[in-house]
């Protein structure tokens, strides 16, 4: 992702401090983001001395060890920083562990002198559902309201990037494009390239976001359609199929959640209020993944995938109301 240089300077502010928890995780890339807008930037991992870390430094982000299992690092990660970047963990931790990290970070944050949290959580976590998964970011969330940290919540969809989650790549090199809603069934999806822009603008620009909660989507895509796209795109046919109950029980029970919530997000309203994000349709995501998804499908080498769209922050920090 890259910003247009005339986009460079953050309008109404200057550089901010920032700490990036997590910074090798799968919302890491707001790191490079940040630093070519001119922040500096904390990047906190539990290995500062690991091979994924040196790009970072390189980039010129202040690498510093922080656990989400140890309180202290964090709050000693987080001291003297303007906000702080942070998500839940349940890919690496389950449920159960994203609830305590989550919490963990809240209470740093509050040893830490409560800096501003920008904070990923989830469509439908703000309020108990049953599924462990949301019913751990509900309670994340609970403990930022209830330490009154100052804190913008960003609840995405669906992510497109679940494509590559280990357990579709066996699908994917099949010709299988697996859905976890029915084929013809539109389900709302978000590209991470805009969950990061979104967090980037509430970052420079506390003064309009401070305080709300925001769900977001990029567009809803049917299987059929989607599956068409890559068909066009990767030139092999790819057949869309959902798994049923051939699933372990954690994902067949958020399955079952999103067959019956499958848009949630009012797009026409998100996207006219936040135009400068440059929500992506999922051709255009793909278009942009080209190259990683030929590999994770195991399709012939295809030419280099187009540099991807700008990200445009018009106006006031391209937030319209």
């Amino acid at each position: 992702m890259s910003f247009p240089d005339d986009h460079h300077r953050i309008a109404g502010a200057g550089p901010r401090r920032v700490l990036v928890a997590g910074a090798t995780g799968r919302f890491g890339g707001i790191t490079d983001l940040l630093l070519a807008r001119g922040h500096a930037v904390r990047a906190a991992t539990r290995d500062p001395a690991g091979p994924a870390t040196a790009r970072l430094a390189a980039l010129g982000a202040d690498l510093v060890r922080a656990d989400f299992e140890d309180p202290a690092s964090l709050a000693a990660a987080a001291r003297g920083v303007d906000a702080v970047f942070a998500s839940g963990t349940a890919h690496k931790a389950g449920p159960d562990g994203e609830q305590r990290h989550g919490q963990n970070l809240a209470d740093a944050l509050v040893t830490a002198g409560a800096p501003r949290l920008v904070f990923v959580s989830g469509a439908g976590a703000d309020s108990r559902t049953g599924l462990p998964l949301f019913d751990a970011k509900w309670a994340i969330e609970q403990r930022i309201s209830e330490l009154r940290l100052p804190a913008t919540v960003i609840a995405p969809v669906y992510l497109m990037e679940n494509l590559f989650n280990p357990w579709n790549l066996a699908a994917l090199r099949a010709g299988v494009l697996p859905c976890p809603v029915p084929p013809t069934l539109p389900l709302q999806q978000v590209a991470t390239q805009d969950i990061l822009a979104l967090a980037v603008l509430a970052i420079e620009r506390p003064d309009v976001l401070a305080g709300e909660r925001i769900e977001i989507a990029s567009d809803a895509p049917t299987a059929e359609a989607a599956a068409a796209e890559l068909s066009g795109l990767l030139g092999r046919e790819f057949t869309p199929r959902h798994p049923g109950a051939d699933v372990p029980p954690g994902l067949a029970a958020l399955f079952s959640w999103l067959e019956r919530h499958p848009s949630p997000v009012d797009t026409s309203a998100l996207h006219g209020r936040f135009p400068g994000v440059g929500w992506h349709r999922f051709g255009d995501w793909a278009r942009q993944q080209r190259a990683r998804l030929a590999e994770a499908s195991g399709t012939a080498p295809v030419s280099a995938s187009p540099p991807p769209r700008p990200v445009r922050f018009g106006g006031a920090g391209g937030c319209s109301r």
